[in-house]
């Protein structure tokens, strides 16, 4: 069992928060688009056969592609290899690239799930956040996708915004949830390098918001997504029972996947690898037969500490007899002592074989995961 992931790398422009390798070269989509295809073909047998449950289109924005060349892209996944019947097929998406007639187009192909980034449903934060969609026809966006047979949904929030109120957010996560969508993912806003925020902030231009508000803003979330039957069931990510994003899963249960294009990357259990993250050197690469990716054999070292990060961050948490089973004498004693320290500090949860985090221990997990690392 494995998954298909296709990197999109284009945005017509960029967000101002986002430090993603992307490109606005749109007028060379369609020679990516070739060069995914030759990849996928070049690459048929790095999953060894495994029947694929899952394929995702992410970027970038995947929703610039035509309904020509998502066909084609899925087409040739279909003539290469065994895809189950009930394949979750996800299209990352900008809202104002779901007009009408391509909702209508995109319900002929096999997509079956929607990711799309709203971020908000209040224009100031929107135009904050460098994001060029209104909320004035979000509403009607989703409810023609729903109409036009898309019944697994999932919208992006972004929490902890520099000058918005707790009660705009508030409100933005209410008026997602008056759309009846299956799946929400919530991340709190990050100031990273090589982005429009970062130089705004090196000049005193903005300001980070105080650690307190993002909190209040992220227990709000969790507590009123419960409230309407979503369940938590990792760090960033909430769903109503049966829809959970089943190709993100399959990272954190240690599934294996192909990434398609460039910056993607790769796990087969035993190496990672992870393509030329430029698409002109990815594209000319290809066309050359030149390599055009990087490998690295995974020791036990990074599969522990790599079991510990994608684990950790789910609802069930990890299991401490698969530590016991699969990893060294060394590596057993150093986890245990750790785990000693962080429930002594209410972080964690001790649940028969199951080790999760506390309510408290979700808002430092990062902080977490790294103690528990083994350097």
């Amino acid at each position: 069992m494995a998954g298909i992931y296709f990197h999109i790398p284009y945005c017509r422009s960029k967000c101002h928060y986002c430090d993603f390798y992307e490109s606005n070269n749109i007028k060379t989509v369609n020679q990516l688009v070739n060069s995914e295809i030759e990849e996928l073909t070049l690459r048929k047998n790095y999953l060894d056969n495994q029947l694929i449950e899952t394929i995702y289109f992410g970027g970038g924005t995947p929703s610039i592609l035509s309904i020509a060349q998502l066909n084609d892209l899925l087409g040739e996944v279909m003539n290469n290899y065994t895809v189950s019947d009930d394949c979750e097929i996800t299209l990352e998406a900008n809202p104002e690239d779901l007009t009408f007639d391509y909702l209508k187009s995109l319900s002929s192909t096999k997509i079956n799930r929607l990711s799309i980034g709203i971020q908000s449903f209040n224009d100031d934060t929107l135009l904050f956040l460098g994001r060029k969609h209104g909320t004035q026809k979000l509403e009607e966006t989703i409810k023609n996708a729903q109409n036009f047979g898309f019944f697994n949904i999932s919208l992006d929030l972004i929490y902890g915004i520099p000058g918005m109120s707790f009660d705009n957010y508030i409100n933005s996560v209410k008026s997602v949830l008056n759309l009846n969508v299956q799946h929400i993912s919530a991340y709190a806003l990050t100031i990273e390098k090589n982005t429009y925020f970062y130089k705004l902030l090196k000049t005193n231009r903005l300001t980070e918001v105080a650690d307190d508000v993002v909190i209040t803003h992220f227990n709000s979330t969790i507590d009123l997504l419960a409230e309407n039957g979503y369940v938590h069931y990792e760090v960033s990510s909430f769903a109503i029972e049966g829809y959970r994003s089943r190709h993100n899963s399959s990272y954190w249960n240690d599934k294996h996947y192909l990434g398609i294009g460039p910056s993607a990357h790769s796990y087969n259990g035993v190496s990672r690898q992870w393509n030329v993250n430029s698409t002109k050197n990815y594209c000319l690469k290809l066309s050359n037969g030149q390599n055009y990716y990087e490998v690295e054999v995974l020791t036990e070292i990074d599969k522990y500490n790599e079991y510990v990060l994608l684990k950790l961050r789910t609802v069930e948490g990890l299991s401490k007899s698969y530590i016991s089973n699969y990893f060294n004498h060394t590596i057993n004693s150093y986890f245990l002592d750790e785990v000693f320290k962080l429930s002594n500090e209410q972080y964690i949860i001790n649940s028969g074989d199951n080790l999760m985090l506390t309510k408290k221990g979700i808002l430092i997990s990062d902080f977490i995961i790294r103690k528990l690392f083994f350097v």
